[in-house]
């Protein structure tokens, strides 16, 4: 045999086998039963949510396309908007496993979405089961954003940054890394054993304000600031970007809740849960919007509830660089 051959023949061997370590080869199962399945109970309150972010293959598996900017199987799908996934959520609903489960898939409210998140913490990061509650200094611990996110070493980066200014003299390059998002349930999940709740990508939320929809979370580049679970930030709900993706929620059907009643005190429905206060924060906006846009960083005011079905089809995608957002800190 040529050693071409055989070299190719090699590589594809570690390509399967890495495939299947990561589970994104045939034995990972179908994904939207993984998607059903992976509906984490929240204690207290009658919904479930997402154990991870939607990942691309689920996504592909319901609506036969893969919108991601950077693809992988086992990474957040991203760049989908606010109507993209009423969409997805659709045809999730309609899809065999989702019916056999007893339960309607939706994306959770703001609220909601902050309870999940927080797992009993008191500060501004989530609880983990063993009690800790996670800081900006132990933020590796649970999430992917600017500080790990990136393959290289900082230095190297700053490095190759130098060189780069030298080299463009003479020769135009790019040696600059780009910082995207990693595969879903690497990093260690909160206390009720949802990972990637901050950092990663951004996650819709089903409120409105006047041209926005609310996201929360923080991404992988964002600061450790901005995936506090406190900020929320807003794009128009056509706009996709690389660092929004989604998140899960869920709630029995009206038959499975009735078969399966909660004690009164833990039937409360989280649409009428108050959030627990939190302190927003007084400091200034850093250069930048951690969503992706040029935006005042202030929420805006009088939240509404969320738009009805859309009637004539899910609308064009917007460019993001001209999408307005805001950010609060």
């Amino acid at each position: 045999m040529k050693r071409p051959v055989l070299i190719v023949l090699l590589l594809a061997l570690a390509g399967a086998v890495w495939l299947a370590a990561r589970g994104c080869g045939a034995d990972a199962g179908d994904p939207v039963e993984r998607l059903v399945a992976d509906m984490v109970p929240i204690p207290g309150r009658n919904f479930r949510m997402g154990k991870y972010e939607v990942t691309q293959a689920q996504w592909e598996a319901v609506m036969g396309e893969n919108p991601s900017r950077y693809k992988g199987a086992d990474h957040p799908v991203e760049n989908v908007s606010w109507y993209d996934c009423k969409a997805f959520l659709e045809q999730l609903n309609a899809h065999p496993a989702a019916r056999a489960s007893g339960l309607v898939f939706r994306l959770p409210t703001k609220e909601e979405w902050e309870f999940a998140c927080r797992a009993g913490s008191t500060n501004d990061f989530c609880r983990l089961a063993d009690g800790t509650e996670i800081t900006e200094a132990t933020l590796g611990r649970v999430a992917w954003y600017v500080e790990n996110a990136a393959t290289r070493p900082r230095w190297l980066n700053r490095f190759l940054a130098f060189a780069e200014r030298l080299v463009d003299r003479v020769h135009e390059v790019d040696w600059t890394e780009t910082v995207t998002h990693h595969p879903v349930g690497q990093k260690e999940p909160n206390a009720w054993g949802l990972h990637d709740i901050h950092g990663n990508v951004w996650e819709w939320n089903e409120q409105s304000a006047p041209a926005y929809r609310i996201n929360r979370g923080g991404s992988c580049i964002d600061s450790a600031r901005f995936c506090k679970f406190s900020v929320r930030s807003g794009d128009a709900p056509s706009v996709g970007k690389f660092i929004l993706g989604v998140r899960l929620c869920a709630t029995p059907t009206p038959a499975a809740s009735e078969s399966h009643a909660e004690p009164a005190e833990n039937a409360e429905p989280a649409e009428n849960a108050e959030p627990e206060p939190h302190a927003e924060s007084a400091e200034g906006a850093e250069s930048g919007s951690p969503a992706g846009g040029a935006g005042e960083r202030s929420e805006p005011e009088g939240v509404s509830p969320a738009e009805p079905a859309f009637p004539g089809g899910v609308p064009a995608r917007q460019n993001e660089s001209s999408s307005p957002s805001f950010s609060t800190p």
